[in-house]
């Protein structure tokens, strides 16, 4: 071997040996970042299963409570749904009262035809029962109202009972919660 190629090799193992730190370096700065990813990454994972045991124990207290309002809660839907249906057969016994009230009226027209020929003391009756008449027809027009009333209401108690019980339908899944219902 000649001098020349003596140099030439010197200089082409000082470039592998300035390529190879170069490489070594590179690798080390990647293994570097990799380690800080697999650091960042554990504490991430330690910090999502610290918080997810919180979480779980937050909500494991406050669960029963929870069960607890919704058992009160489907409890109270119960008993509006009983007294909706109490509600709608008040109101049902009320328009059958109610219904009762054109007989009497009629029947007390009947009364004023059979007094009016008895006698002039009676006749001036009948001018009272006259009086007494118009009040009644007025009375009776009022009663007819009230009982479109009580009608519109008991429509308005038979939605409101549907509704109610509609409200309350998702909640009677929860009844399992409440041993005495």
């Amino acid at each position: 071997m000649q001098p020349d190629d003596d140099a030439r090799l010197d200089r082409a193992l000082e470039r592998f040996g300035a390529l190879m730190r170069q490489v070594d370096e590179r690798q080390t700065r990647m293994e570097n970042r990799i380690t800080g990813l697999f650091a960042l990454s554990l504490v991430a994972f330690v910090i999502v299963v610290v918080s997810l045991s919180f979480l779980t124990i937050i909500l494991s207290r406050q669960v029963p409570s929870m069960t607890a309002a919704i058992a009160e809660m489907n409890t109270r839907f119960a008993d509006i749904a009983d007294d909706m249906v109490a509600m709608e057969r008040s109101v049902a016994r009320m328009r059958a009262d109610v219904d009762t009230l054109p007989r009497v009226v009629r029947h007390m027209d009947g009364i004023h035809g059979s007094v009016a020929f008895m006698s002039n003391d009676v006749a001036s009756m009948a001018g009272d029962l006259g009086t007494l008449d118009d009040t009644v027809i007025g009375l009776s027009a009022s009663v007819h109202d009230m009982r479109q009333s009580f009608e519109f209401m008991q429509q308005n108690v038979g939605r409101m009972g549907t509704d109610v019980n509609h409200l309350s339908q998702p909640m009677r899944m929860f009844n399992f919660f409440n041993p005495f219902r």
